[in-house]
């Protein structure tokens, strides 16, 4: 099966968030909530006046995560963050390598991109593993009635993948801006966890439930 295609770099949605807000609608979320592959053209339905998106992925939620998170799409991000738990059966860890080509980007830019995904698998660890370690796991009933027999079952906790866990840090350090086109001052730290990669921007929101 063909790959989900990657998301655009960062200096490219930062050219013009405006875009990401008319596409990915507050009030129609599920509308667009979908792979971005279509299926072949043998399985659409005669005539072939239009044709479907397959159902979501775990790296099409993925890509639009790092969309909002680049934006500092607060409320989209925590949406998307959220919406990604409730799919149990995607394993964190299983998230595929976005690698470093594949769309010929220049090599700082996919450097980049790669790295603020890797940060986000951290981020995605740790509102996970929160929930998890609490005695709430991934495949939780909508309505929970029994929280002791919840509690009782077995903790597995997320791992990020394994290309995160390779990925280099940026050398020298990349900045990020805020929605307001700011950068953190030259005495505030920024997130730890995108410290690690080389990356300097202020701590999202990522804690939901």
């Amino acid at each position: 099966m063909s790959s989900e295609p990657l998301p655009p770099s960062v200096s490219h949605l930062l050219s013009n968030p405006s875009k990401l807000f008319t596409r990915f609608s507050l009030r129609h979320q599920m509308a667009w909530r979908h792979s971005l592959l279509r299926p072949p053209l043998y399985r659409t339905p005669f005539p072939f006046t239009s044709r479907t998106f397959l159902p979501d992925t775990p790296s099409a939620s993925f890509y639009r995560l790092y969309q909002f998170f680049v934006i500092d799409w607060t409320i989209q991000f925590r949406n998307e963050l959220e919406y990604f738990w409730n799919q149990a059966s995607w394993a964190l860890a299983d998230l595929p390598d976005p690698g470093l080509g594949g769309d010929e980007l220049p090599e700082n830019e996919a450097k980049l991109r790669k790295a603020v995904m890797a940060g986000l698998t951290r981020i995605m660890k740790l509102a996970y593993n929160r929930l998890i370690s609490k005695g709430l796991p991934r495949n939780a009933p909508p309505i929970v009635v029994d929280w002791e027999e919840l509690k009782a079952r077995p903790r597995v906790l997320e791992e990020i993948p394994t290309w995160a866990e390779e990925m280099e840090r940026l050398d020298p350090v990349m900045e990020l801006p805020d929605a307001k086109g700011e950068l953190l001052g030259a005495d505030e730290p920024g997130d730890e966890e995108f410290a690690v990669y080389g990356i300097k921007v202020a701590t999202p929101h990522w804690v939901f439930v």
